[in-house]
């Protein structure tokens, strides 16, 4: 068991409860396809950089990327396994397929630096986790805009959710143009603001950051900015 997997175990308690069911399948390099490379360049050197751990748990197969910070210390992501295209099935942006096929998404963080966006998310990227529209926002998100005498003419269901925040904030993308906004009824986010004429505390577009792919990017940057060479 290398360090990166027994920093995640100690820090991240609640994954792997019984320890005689987890199962260190082996270690990898990172590969992706040519799409891949040039829709996330920067995602890409970052996953490169990786000492990618395989683990099966209870029939689930997951991948530890594991980094180390400027202070020497192991940090990262603990990933499901890529998809294969014929078991995508969800109507999702084509990007986000592409990411999938190389990229499971992130189920769980430790160490994480403080100023990156996944902070306080639950996971994020998934494709088990992907949704359709915002379910369990809406009713609340319909008050406020009626409070505030603003019409919808954004409908939510022309969107795919694919990050959550444990408070209920949803990041979600245009299923056709990949843009990119956020529910959130509750945040202090200086990289947000109110998208169109929605009122504060329901839909935000990120500052500088426009599609799904440029929010993924600017994660792996800020990731890429915490890693020692």
């Amino acid at each position: 068991m290398n360090k990166y997997l027994q920093d995640f175990l100690g820090d991240i308690t609640w994954v792997f409860r019984e320890a005689d069911e987890l199962e260190v399948i082996g270690e990898r390099s990172f590969n992706c396809s040519k799409e891949f490379e040039e829709t996330f360049p920067s995602l890409t050197k970052l996953l490169n950089k990786a000492r990618i751990t395989k683990i099966l748990y209870r029939n689930q197969y997951y991948e530890l990327f594991g980094w180390t910070n400027l202070d020497f210390q192991s940090f990262g992501w603990l990933c499901l396994e890529p998809k294969k295209e014929e078991d995508i099935i969800k109507q999702l942006h084509p990007d986000h397929i592409i990411l999938l096929k190389s990229f499971g998404g992130i189920t769980e963080r430790w160490n994480e630096p403080e100023d990156t966006w996944l902070v306080n998310l639950n996971n994020a990227l998934t494709y088990e986790d992907a949704q359709n529209g915002t379910k369990g926002y809406e009713e609340l998100f319909n008050e406020i805009c009626a409070d505030e005498g603003i019409e919808i003419k954004l409908n939510t269901d022309d969107f795919i959710s694919f990050a959550f925040e444990a408070n209920g904030n949803v990041t979600m993308y245009h299923k056709q143009s990949g843009e990119v906004l956020m529910l959130a009824h509750d945040h202090n986010f200086d990289f947000i603001t109110p998208f169109e004429t929605y009122p504060e505390y329901t839909l935000h577009k990120f500052n500088n950051c426009r599609t799904f792919s440029d929010w993924i990017e600017k994660i792996a940057v800020q990731m890429l900015n915490h890693i020692h060479n």
